[in-house]
């Protein structure tokens, strides 16, 4: 696998609808080699540490009190079962692909690339990480697993490079895209399959197998 961070410049071109691919059939995404963290995630993590950390899991540097929009939190017990978690998935995906106006980083911050949260308020607006990012921060306050979330970039040739969010349940890996309204398995998109961050470790990056 070859390095990536020129690739990663490409992430500005983000929408359309897929096309046919042909991915495997696993419950779980598979990461090999070591690969370059993202420069707007880079960036992302020098600016607002405290977000990173978030992501990250540092439970005395969460996010609290009305940075965040107010949740339906579910319990701890609750968590232990998937079709729990797939619940929380399927209200907060939603509420912020409906809510949130996809917009490139060039039209909202003039730069070619920037990742921020997007928001999911009355002017919230950003491209697809943005979008990964704020449902990856709802979900932890939600109180969803940070260690089972993981950011993923994907191909195709009508959208280009792409960021989704993956949260992993106990049956396999499950993508939240700001280009769908259906939570699916990873095995199940129509993406080629880059690059992602490790489960649990946001500072290392693997290619996918």
């Amino acid at each position: 696998m070859v390095r990536i961070f020129g690739w990663v410049v490409g992430l500005a071109v983000l929408c359309a609808n897929p096309v046919e691919a042909k991915p495997p059939q696993q419950p779980f995404l598979t990461l090999g080699a070591p690969a370059d963290v993202p420069r707007g995630f880079v960036e992302l993590c020098r600016s607002l540490q405290q977000v990173c950390d978030t992501l990250a899991g540092r439970p005395s540097l969460r996010l609290v009190g009305g940075s965040r929009p107010s949740l339906d939190t579910i319990g701890a017990g609750q968590l232990d079962q998937d079709q729990a978690r797939m619940s929380l998935l399927q209200r907060i995906g939603a509420r912020v692909n409906a809510h949130v106006r996809q917009q490139s980083d060039w039209a909202t911050y003039g730069i070619g690339e920037l990742w921020r949260p997007s928001g999911s308020g009355r002017s919230a607006v950003g491209d697809c990480e943005d979008i990964a990012i704020e449902k990856r921060l709802e979900l932890v306050a939600a109180g969803f697993p940070t260690e089972r979330l993981f950011f993923a970039i994907v191909f195709q040739s009508r959208v280009g490079l792409h960021t989704v969010l993956v949260a992993r349940l106990d049956e396999g890996d499950m993508v939240l895209d700001s280009l769908s309204a259906f939570i699916e398995p990873w095995s199940k998109t129509r993406y080629q399959w880059l690059i992602a961050e490790y489960p649990g470790d946001p500072t290392r990056w693997r290619a996918i197998s």
